[in-house]
């Protein structure tokens, strides 16, 4: 559970950055293990799911230790159960829900736009298909929340039952592992954000960043412009393998040379470097996916694009106060977002993002049955937490909570 209630919140801000396990272990800690009830259907367009795996996201992580902007907070009740990430078995279904019965194996998209809210005609942003957008979240039978897993009614993967909107159902392939269909919601993330600002195929594109969604995001671009080069950003070895697999065409190891210096080796660029201030580099990638989050990555990613050239945001960045904005105006760059996933368009067909990348994976495009590389019990969320910390040491990608056996 989460909850930033005023005396939690005090206690865990206080007491967190003296000891660590006050942010998920204290007496008031924002986030704690609890006992609740199973959750009632919201209404008869809705279904129970019993959780087979509960994935960990990085976003979870950064809820854990107060790292998000209050930016969300309107958009989230609490207290609620975290976990976004899922694939589990239908318990139980609304009268009005077709298509969908008991036993069947599913993946819940978290997106909680209009129509799961009961509100019709949609907003003006979910009948163009961007739910992702949608401006209705405050409203209709839900209360405010975005997103499964931050938000309270629905409840979250991290537990025994979470409840899913019609809308939000994709059932599995049989021929799709649990394991496999766990990591399609992260998948998404790159697949909506490629979608929407698509490389052209003499592009350069620099991933900077090699966890799991940097992971994914080189295996989306090679799936969807392939000719597009990539050039792939790594901290550890083991993060240099996967991309490898997906096929990235070369490999920075980040702490063992000067990211700036090989970015413009690579890219036959020039490194200028002011009097005052941050190097850049003149030319450089054509389009630069930030999958960290950090301000650091945020800052290097405006100063290694090419003029005209593309940043996308995928990682979280929250308050960046040390960034020099001036390459986003002196290089006409093009700066955007992307959130989760929406409906998006490839080659003609237009079709959810999470029917993308269930097909990338299910036909043999993009392998992922390797990636989940630690599971846990609920009640080992402890050591769940510090595994998140400490990647170098664990060689982890994927972690999830495992709940029912099948």
């Amino acid at each position: 559970m989460f909850n930033a209630s005023m005396p939690r919140y005090l206690f865990t801000r206080a007491a967190g950055p003296i000891r660590q396990s006050a942010y998920y272990s204290g007496p008031l800690s924002t986030t704690y293990m609890a006992d609740i009830p199973e959750p009632a259907l919201i209404n008869d367009e809705w279904v129970k799911v019993r959780t087979v795996y509960g994935g960990v996201c990085g976003s979870d992580i950064n809820l854990i230790f107060l790292k998000d902007s209050p930016y969300n907070e309107p958009f989230s009740t609490m207290p609620f159960v975290i976990g976004h990430e899922n694939v589990g078995v239908v318990a139980e279904v609304g009268s009005e829900v077709e298509g969908y019965a008991p036993g069947d194996r599913v993946v819940v998209d978290p997106m909680l736009p209009c129509a799961t809210r009961g509100i019709s005609p949609p907003c003006e942003r979910c009948a163009a298909g961007d739910y992702s957008q949608c401006l209705r979240m405050l409203e209709g039978s839900l209360p405010p929340g975005f997103y499964t897993g931050f938000t309270a009614a629905p409840g979250g993967s991290w537990s025994e039952y979470f409840l899913a909107h019609r809308s939000q159902l994709m059932k599995v392939p049989d021929s799709m592992t649990d394991e496999e269909a766990l990591m399609l919601e992260a998948f998404t993330v790159p697949l909506h954000a490629i979608m929407r600002n698509r490389p052209k195929e003499s592009d350069t594109v620099l991933v900077y960043g090699c966890g799991m969604i940097g992971m994914m995001t080189v295996a989306g671009l090679k799936a969807l412009a392939p000719g597009c080069r990539v050039i792939a950003v790594a901290r550890y070895p083991f993060q240099a393998e996967v991309v490898r697999g997906f096929g990235a065409d070369e490999i920075i190891m980040q702490r063992d040379v000067d990211v700036f210096e090989e970015v413009a080796r690579l890219t036959g660029a020039q490194v200028l470097k002011p009097m005052i201030g941050g190097r850049y580099l003149n030319g450089g990638p054509d389009m630069v996916l930030e999958c960290v989050g950090s301000t650091a990555t945020l800052d290097d990613s405006l100063r290694m694009t090419k003029s005209g050239g593309t940043v996308v945001l995928i990682g979280l960045v929250t308050f960046a106060p040390k960034v020099d904005w001036t390459p986003v105006w002196f290089k006409e760059l093009k700066v955007t977002g992307s959130l989760c996933s929406s409906t998006d368009t490839h080659e003609g067909r237009t079709a959810k993002t999470f029917e993308w990348a269930r097909d990338l994976v299910a036909d043999g495009s993009v392998k992922v049955d390797h990636l989940l590389t630690h599971t846990w019990e609920l009640d080992e969320y402890e050591a769940m937490i510090e595994t998140a910390l400490t990647k170098g040491n664990s060689g982890c990608i994927k972690q999830a909570f495992r709940f029912l056996s099948r």
